[in-house]
């Protein structure tokens, strides 16, 4: 049998006392922090409310995150004038890890680097990567756990953004 690739979380993305995920239908979790570019600026999910919002856990070291973050460019690139934001959360232990990837594989969507997990303990991403889709209520409308089939998440972007 074949399985496909996705990163299990280590055991710092799990929630505390096996809290449950971020799910559908339920409001999302708060999502703030530093921006990872850009000293100063901090990245806001609730700053954002009444777009469409795309949030996705990820980490370097994770095979199916390096593969999927170019995607998730080309689709932000496509889908930012009509309304859609992309927030990127790494998970990676170290700063310097998630900068040098950026580097190589640069995003134009805000990123927030992960110190001590504290997001991931609120958001509790089963599998790396995990995408979660916030609607414009800001309710997580659906949840991608693993490596997300682009063009399945173009079919949602598009009807969630009315096109």
């Amino acid at each position: 049998m074949f399985l496909l690739s996705a990163c299990e979380p280590k055991p710092a993305t799990q929630a505390p006392g096996g809290g449950a995920p971020a799910s559908a239908d339920a409001p999302a979790p708060a999502l703030s922090g530093p921006a990872l570019a850009g000293a100063g600026t901090t990245v806001d999910l609730a700053a954002m409310r009444g777009k469409l919002v795309l949030v996705d856990f990820w980490a370097s070291w994770c095979e199916p995150c390096r593969r999927e973050l170019p995607e998730l460019e080309a689709l932000y690139k496509r889908h930012q004038a009509s309304g859609l934001e992309l927030i990127g959360v790494s998970m990676d232990e170290a700063r310097g890890d998630a900068e040098a990837f950026l580097r190589d594989v640069p995003v134009s969507f805000p990123m927030i680097f992960d110190e001590g997990q504290a997001l991931a303990k609120s958001w509790s991403p089963p599998k790396m990567p995990t995408l979660y889709v916030v609607d414009q209520e800001g309710k997580v409308a659906k949840v991608f756990a693993g490596e997300v089939k682009i063009a399945e998440l173009e079919a949602e972007v598009t009807q969630r953004l009315g096109g």
